[in-house]
């Protein structure tokens, strides 16, 4: 619910939020004293409940730049990064794999809520993440959107690590090998699907279902 702790846990990951205690250790490296922008190249990366995009610029063109930030790509004012053709394949390859093939050339401003969500996506996994963190990515969707959401991400757990924090239960259990469930910050209680539909501890806590 509100207030679990969800989105500060993956903002202390990223670094948005300086954390009290503790150490965070990712792939066997302590991120207590590292940059967010170092972090993301570590392979951290995160998409937000709310869409981040480049309004003016094209799918194309969005992919791009996020693919030449993660290659640390000079930027030339007098060579657009259009005429970059390594760059250019690689993001078309993005493209493909998050469905946007056909709308290459549209402006983000100008595609529906849905497609711009598969646009984050892609801006995400363009940075290459060993760990990709969404934060409510089926929020404000109608459920043919959520449906292609989940659809992109089951694609995508196959070549990417996953964390979602999520309020719909039924994408959570659509998508997820294990549950963690938040209460105040503290982890209440883990398991597969299965476990957690019949946590007596979940339902009273969590999903207001008291037994009888």
């Amino acid at each position: 619910p509100n207030g679990a702790g969800k989105s500060t846990l993956f903002n202390i990951i990223t670094g948005n939020i300086k954390h009290d205690s503790g150490n965070i250790i990712f792939n066997g490296t302590n991120l207590n004293k590292i940059s967010n922008e170092s972090r993301v190249r570590l392979g951290i990366v995160q998409s937000f409940q709310k869409n981040s995009l480049f309004p003016e610029m094209t799918v194309l063109e969005s992919i791009m730049i996020s693919i030449s930030h993660r290659l640390k790509n000079s930027f030339n004012f007098f060579k657009p990064l259009s005429s970059n053709e390594d760059i250019k394949l690689k993001a078309l390859n993005v493209i493909k794999d998050i469905g946007l093939y056909d709308y290459i050339e549209y402006k983000s401003e100008a595609l529906s809520y849905g497609l711009q969500r598969q646009l984050e996506l892609g801006i995400s996994i363009a940075c290459n993440p060993k760990l990709l963190l969404l934060d409510e990515p089926t929020a404000g969707m109608s459920p043919a959107e959520t449906e292609s959401i989940i659809n992109l991400i089951k694609k995508l757990s196959k070549n990417y690590s996953i964390v979602i924090v999520e309020h719909d239960m039924e994408v959570i259990y659509n998508l997820t090998d294990r549950i963690f469930v938040l209460d105040r910050g503290e982890i209440i209680f883990s398991g597969n699907s299965k476990e957690v539909k019949t946590s007596e501890l979940v339902q009273n806590k969590y999903l207001g279902i008291e037994n009888v």
